[in-house]
């Protein structure tokens, strides 16, 4: 009878310490997220690859198909939430991922290179596309023409008029943003895409959106490249190819035009 009180004693001692120990546990995995050197949610559906690139410098592209497999929460950034919206807007359905870092003390002049480079609509010439496959390099952009410019403070737009290899010509808007909080390009079709005489893309359906801000005394580029159009079972494998492959060779040609040290 007394070894079964004292049992039941240390019992009554033992719950109370381990609620209290699964109970500091919770409220301390919060501060090690937050401790993290990603921002929310970054590298939660990596792979191990990834992150070990994004940590060495590299730039790390990932084919996420949809919006919903983003791997940047909301309100980390103003600029990183617009990103989010344009890709959500139109439901895109081929979507790449890119994501880049580098130190903010050593790169300060990040935002203004950033305008400088991304207001230079005549930069889209000098892009090369490479289709490893066909082992083939040729001009992502053919044709290339400003149609209009406005700026104000913090903001410019700019009308253009273009023509993406195997693709017909068409006109986008281009939006550029900055501020004490970051960077932002966005860059959406106005008319439809034409493939000989279908309709590959239509008016709206194409977005590429970049921004870059501050988290944890680094800076971060982060774009999402997408596009709404009908997933044909027999060819949707060739689209991704010659999608992400034009993501790819974009994304790196602009962050070369950067002078950043790492």
């Amino acid at each position: 009878m007394r070894n079964s009180n004292i049992i039941i004693g240390m019992k009554k001692r033992l719950l109370p310490a381990a609620f209290a120990a699964l109970l500091s546990f919770a409220l301390a995995a919060p501060m090690f997220a937050q401790d993290s050197s990603f921002p929310p949610s970054f590298a939660s559906e990596w792979k191990q690859k990834e992150i070990k690139e994004l940590q060495e410098g590299k730039i790390v592209i990932r084919n996420i198909r949809k919006a919903k497999h983003t791997t940047l929460n909301d309100g980390v950034n103003i600029y990183a939430d617009k990103v989010l919206k344009i890709a959500r807007d139109i439901n895109a359905n081929y979507l790449a991922e890119i994501i880049y870092k580098m130190p903010k003390d050593s790169n300060k002049s990040v935002i203004g290179q950033a305008v400088k480079i991304f207001e230079d609509i005549n930069l889209y010439k000098d892009i090369i596309y490479t289709d490893e496959k066909k082992e083939s390099s040729k001009n992502l952009f053919p044709l290339v023409e400003q149609r209009f410019r406005n700026d104000k403070p913090g903001y410019i737009q700019i009308g253009s008029h273009l023509k993406m290899d195997m693709l017909s010509d068409y006109d986008s808007e281009l939006e550029i943003e900055w501020g004490k909080d970051g960077f932002f390009f966005h860059q959406q079709n106005v008319t439809p895409l034409m493939w000989k005489s279908i309709k590959a893309v239509k008016a709206g359906n194409m977005i590429a959106g970049i921004c870059c801000f501050e988290w944890n005394n680094e800076y971060y580029v982060y774009a999402l490249g997408g596009i709404r159009a009908p997933r044909i079972p027999f060819v949707i494998a060739e689209i991704e190819r010659q999608f992400i492959g034009r993501i790819e060779d974009f994304t790196v040609f602009y962050i070369k035009k950067f002078e950043i040290k790492q």
